[in-house]
């Protein structure tokens, strides 16, 4: 049965002939907002450590740590999937946080890597970041990998269009520089996709579908969201024991996230539905909703209204004109 929305995984199987499987990678890049006094400890909401997949832990030492992380990224999603093509995914903290020179060095040294180990499978590159952490020259960069016929995604950490929540979350940018990284990548012609969190401290309903607008105004082609969870080592996990702040509780995803696939514009890919974190990484305050079930869930949710993606992205350009 056709989806009611526009899932990511699709178009690339469609695009490429096959599913195409992320390899996640650390590849030394940390975080400015956490460096140099730039800000307390980071945001609120981060864990201490990236969010790396549970395969990455515990690798072998005679290798370079990249070669080692691409390695065994490809041997599991081999064994687990029969994966056969692979985006290299620059996921961990800020990915663009080097001078320009650095970050083609390490670009260029994975996909040998790669194209070595696993010759033929490499389809595109995936680098998130911060929105305060790209200029020209780091997207003219990004855009020659999509000259050479990679598939290239800028993928750029909102989280919230509301300038007090962004402040509330010691998120370190603002909404300014979001809409510059978006516009200087649009011109380099990535493929853009944005993440947003919902249910953030201070936010209600309409100030995440308020976000949705703003996204659609500024142009995306991918998006990624994030149900908020309590990353342990955060300063949110913190404030959590002295009642400082209470998680949404998931019951209200399907109806959350249908709302904002409503207001979405039909051609943006859907990436994510909601956060994964492995194993004991979070404080699950209330049992973490499972994703096939809540994908299947928000299906039942737009059948139900009889709607779908993109079904009220008219009423969300006609918001962000006035």
């Amino acid at each position: 049965m056709e989806s009611r929305f526009n899932r990511h995984s699709e178009r690339l199987a469609e695009r490429f002939g096959q599913k195409v499987w992320r390899l996640g990678l650390d590849a030394g890049f940390g975080c400015p907002h956490r460096e140099g006094g730039r800000g307390p400890g980071g945001c609120s909401f981060c864990s201490p450590e990236a969010g790396l997949a549970a395969y990455q832990h515990n690798l072998p030492q005679d290798l370079p740590p990249l070669e080692a992380q691409i390695r065994r990224a490809v041997q599991f999603s081999r064994m687990r999937y029969g994966a056969q093509a692979y985006f290299l995914y620059f996921q961990a903290y800020s990915c663009t946080n080097l001078p320009t020179p650095s970050l083609r060095r390490i670009y260029d040294s994975a996909i040998t890597i790669l194209e070595g180990f696993a010759p033929g499978t490499l389809k595109g590159l995936v680098i998130s970041t911060r929105p305060d952490c790209l200029d020209e020259e780091k997207a003219e960069l990004l855009s020659s990998y999509a000259l050479s016929g990679l598939e290239v995604w800028l993928e750029l950490g909102l989280q919230s269009s509301n300038p007090e929540t962004l402040k509330r979350v010691s998120r370190g940018h603002t909404v300014g520089d979001y809409a510059k990284a978006v516009k200087i990548a649009g011109r380099a012609g990535l493929r853009r996709a944005v993440h947003v969190i919902l249910g953030l401290p201070g936010e209600g309903r309409a100030e995440m579908l308020e976000t949705i607008s703003f996204v659609n105004y500024h142009g995306i082609e991918g998006i990624k969201f994030h149900d908020l969870r309590l990353a342990k080592g955060s300063s949110l996990a913190r404030q959590f024991p002295a009642g400082e702040f209470m998680p949404m509780h998931p019951a209200r995803l399907p109806a959350l996230l249908a709302d904002c696939l409503e207001l979405l514009d039909p051609r943006v890919e859907v990436m994510r539905l909601c956060a994964d974190f492995s194993g004991d990484s979070a404080v699950n305050v209330f049992p973490p909703p499972d994703k096939n079930r809540l994908y299947e869930a928000v299906e039942r949710e737009l059948a139900g209204r009889g709607s779908r993606q993109g079904a009220h992205a008219d009423a969300s350009a006609a918001a962000q004109s006035r």
